[in-house]
């Protein structure tokens, strides 16, 4: 038994991990999970401080974890299929993640538009 490779199955051959030697899909899960937490934080209340900041990170992580999650579900196919299930949930989740945030600029731009056609107005 190997060192570096010290958990087997019964059949003696290596024990596969969530995403093992699969780096990207590692780091797209990373990213993934960073957007998510980002847009969290508006439940907690600490990102109506200033939401442009909190909404801007989870975009900018979703931007990363979906090209590293499409790297993850290639590598997987050359691995024997290593780790391409945690690399498509964080393309998905990575998406979903990006239309949340096109959502809320969508609501912020109708708001101010809103209030500049009610003051124009007034």
């Amino acid at each position: 038994m190997s060192s570096t490779n010290s958990t087997r199955t019964a059949a003696g051959a290596p024990a596969r991990t969530l995403a093992g030697r699969n780096r990207a899909a590692k780091v797209s899960a990373f990213f993934t999970l960073s957007g998510v937490a980002f847009l969290a934080n508006f439940a907690t209340g600490i990102a109506w401080i200033n939401p442009g900041i909190f909404v801007g990170l989870a975009t900018l992580c979703a931007l990363i974890a979906i090209p590293a999650g499409h790297v993850g579900r290639f590598r997987g196919r050359r691995m024997d299929g290593e780790g391409r299930g945690l690399a498509l949930a964080s393309i998905l989740a990575g998406w979903l993640v990006l239309f949340l945030c096109l959502l809320a600029l969508l609501a912020f731009v109708g708001l101010v538009a809103g209030l500049a056609v009610l003051t124009d107005h007034a």
